[in-house]
């Protein structure tokens, strides 16, 4: 059953003890974004250990329907911080109970003991947490929408050399200009092939947003994917 994100958001997550089967489609939503914000502040520890960490953080959220339904909606409040915070307390238990077993020291950010269902995660955190964790979660939507453009690009919906203007241009950060001599079109072209892959990007992106219920009703989606992107690159 799918997750009608933007028109049941605290609802839905208010009812999830009662309906567990819904919690793991909306952690889906944002695993991707938790992952990158987990790797980030456990930048470190091992990639191995990081990436079972994230694994082992994830299904424990998934079977916690009881636990996601706590997070409210309020001023400045997000679900995706919410389910961020909960993820790095996790990710803390999950680091330190592995040094005890090791005998290894514990450092000052694994100090409280207490379980992660008794501990309270905020749904507005710190400025500089609330920063990665947005840009976390935009380079998650990006990636998963340049995902749909490589698919489109495969499946003759887009051009192929559309998304490799784009990809070359957005993401590999090429001038226009290098762009057309290395695929041998004209700059026009180029130029034309990149407006519309870019129109698809935007698109993509604001689908995702509105799923995630990360864009109200009222709002520009042009502005929104272009806030989007704007965390990504000044990140």
């Amino acid at each position: 059953m799918p997750v009608d994100f933007p028109a049941t958001r605290w609802s839905l997550i208010a009812r999830l003890p009662d309906q567990p089967q819904q919690a793991a489609a909306l952690v889906g939503l944002y695993a991707d974004a938790v992952g990158e914000y987990l790797r980030r502040r456990l930048a470190g520890e091992r990639r191995e250990r990081v990436d079972d960490v994230i694994q082992d953080v994830l299904l424990d959220l998934m079977r916690k329907p009881e636990l996601l339904a706590r997070a409210a909606p309020g001023s400045g409040s997000r679900f995706r911080y919410y389910l961020m915070n909960l993820a790095w307390l996790a990710a803390l238990n999950a680091i330190r109970h592995e040094r005890r077993r090791d005998h290894a020291s514990i450092d000052a950010a694994g100090e409280d003991d207490s379980p992660i269902v008794d501990r309270l995660a905020s749904d507005v955190p710190a400025p500089d947490q609330r920063q990665a964790m947005d840009r976390a979660w935009a380079l998650s939507v990006l990636q998963q929408a340049l995902d749909d453009l490589q698919r489109w690009a495969g499946d003759g919906t887009l051009e192929p050399e559309a998304y490799a203007v784009l990809k070359a241009n957005l993401i590999d950060g090429k001038t226009l200009r290098d762009v057309a001599v290395e695929l041998g079109i004209p700059l026009t072209s180029c130029h034309r092939r990149l407006a519309k892959a870019r129109m698809l990007l935007q698109q993509a992106i604001v689908e995702r947003l509105r799923l995630a219920g990360e864009l109200g009703a009222e709002e520009d989606p042009a502005r929104a994917a272009q806030v989007l992107m704007e965390l990504v690159t000044n990140g």
